[in-house]
């Protein structure tokens, strides 16, 4: 019973965060822990009528030698009156034998009756904690199903406004590297044709256009810094 107990007490410790913690699902475990806490609630209310059964049977019991008590009172009384003492002293021995037993089953009895005042404490506990829980449970629920419907959607593969698509821009760097390669081919050819030229006068003006691009971007530095 102390089992029982401590399994309906223990609800919210630590230990089922952590063990909810290394759950690939820890909805569904969530799940199989209430369903065991319905489990423990069913056996709660068995062992309550079970003891509720056996405080009756017990306190019948009680009553029912009791009352041979009294009867072997009366016994004694009337032997007495009778001068009888040997079958008054043995009247009285039963008396106080069944007087003892009587007393036996009613503490038995109220046993009993505690046990199930404390069941009883214990299952209000364990219902209103699975009511608790089964709201939270159905909360965690509709929280992993959105946290899962985001993990599972993606980004659609076109373009939307002014943000461009997986295919888009997939398209735009494979166009920047066509241009990279032209511009380099061009350059190439361009090359080429003044080499073959053998003018010299073609790389003095190279050689002026590159310095005059150092100047300018001189310039803009010094202007940058002022």
């Amino acid at each position: 019973m102390s089992s029982l107990f401590d399994r309906i007490a223990n609800l919210t410790k630590a230990s089922l965060h952590e063990v909810l913690n290394k759950m690939e699902d820890p909805v569904l475990m969530t799940g199989q822990y209430l369903r065991n806490l319905e489990e423990d609630i069913d056996t709660a209310e068995k062992m309550i009528k079970e003891q509720q059964i056996a405080a009756t049977v017990q306190e019948r019991k009680s009553a029912d030698i009791a009352h041979l008590a009294k009867q072997c009172e009366v016994r004694a009384l009337t032997a007495l009156e009778n001068g009888d003492e040997v079958t008054a002293r043995h009247a009285a021995a039963e008396k106080i034998r069944y007087e003892e037993q009587a007393q036996h089953y009613a503490n038995e009895a109220k046993e009993a009756h505690d046990r199930v005042a404390e069941l009883e404490v214990r299952l209000a506990e364990g219902k209103a904690e699975y009511a608790r829980l089964k709201e939270k449970r159905n909360e965690l629920a509709a929280r992993a199903r959105k946290a899962q419907v985001k993990s599972e959607t993606k980004r659609p593969n076109f373009s939307y406004g002014i943000e461009s698509g997986d295919a888009a821009r997939g398209f735009e760097r494979m166009e920047e590297k066509i241009l990279d390669w032209e511009t380099r081919q061009e350059v190439a050819g361009s090359a080429t044709h003044y080499g073959s030229a053998g003018s010299a006068s073609g790389d003095a003006t190279q050689s002026a256009a590159v310095n005059e691009e150092l100047e300018r971007l001189k310039e803009q530095l010094s202007s940058r810094h002022s």
